[in-house]
């Protein structure tokens, strides 16, 4: 039972919208309709201002913690590790493909970031650093998503316990979702080589022809 009815709970959790919510509640907009039309933390950022960017980016991590803990927790740290990495992709999959939204959703960052909290902290971490150092060098913050992921990937196959034994799970649930949020991130990779990618600080026009939703 609680390998199908946690990874659909999950779904209907990651589903949640909180970049949506906020701007409609706090501003009256849809945040679709302008920046980049994402309604992601860096959307909201840009053309909400950095507080509520921080808002969404906590709860959507936030999202992403609290159904592999809680199924962790309510079955007394004995749950299958797969049962675990379900609930984490069935997040990760409501927040970038939300039924609320269309199945239009954000990139999976942040929700990524609250998974591994609890499943793997320590690669996570490192993860966050290189984050931070590519964005705080590039000011690039599609950058630093892109190139993340994989490090934490990496650090599973180097730190984690057994990554192609016993680990084996977490290690492909690392690389799908490494895979996922670079495919996410497909139009920010586009606009790099390009040279007209977005950076810190440059501000975002509000119009109403988003210019991506991925």
């Amino acid at each position: 039972m609680e390998a199908i009815c946690g990874p659909i709970i999950s779904y209907f959790i990651g589903s949640i919208p909180f970049g949506f919510l906020i701007a409609k509640l706090a501003k009256g907009i849809d945040i679709r309709q302008v920046g980049s039309g994402n309604p992601g933390a860096t959307n909201v950022a840009r053309v909400m201002g950095k507080p509520y960017g921080i808002l969404v980016f906590i709860l959507d991590m936030l999202k992403g913690f609290f159904p592999v803990f809680i199924f962790d927790h309510y079955l007394a740290g004995h749950a299958h590790p797969l049962l675990l990495i379900l609930c984490g992709v069935g997040v990760i999959c409501g927040h970038a493909f939300p039924v609320f939204l269309n199945f239009k959703g954000g990139k999976a960052v942040a929700t990524g970031c609250g998974v591994f909290l609890w499943l793997a902290p320590l690669p996570l971490i490192i993860s966050v650093a290189v984050w931070l150092c590519v964005v705080f060098t590039t000011r690039y913050i599609s950058l630093g998503s892109i190139l993340s992921p994989p490090v934490l990937a990496i650090c599973l196959l180097v730190l984690g316990k057994d990554p192609l034994g016993q680990g084996l799970y977490l290690t492909i649930f690392s690389l799908f979702i490494s895979i996922l949020i670079i495919l996410r991130h497909k139009s920010n990779i586009r606009r790099l080589f390009n040279g007209t990618e977005n950076k810190i600080g440059k501000k975002t026009k509000t119009n109403n022809s988003p210019t991506s939703h991925v």
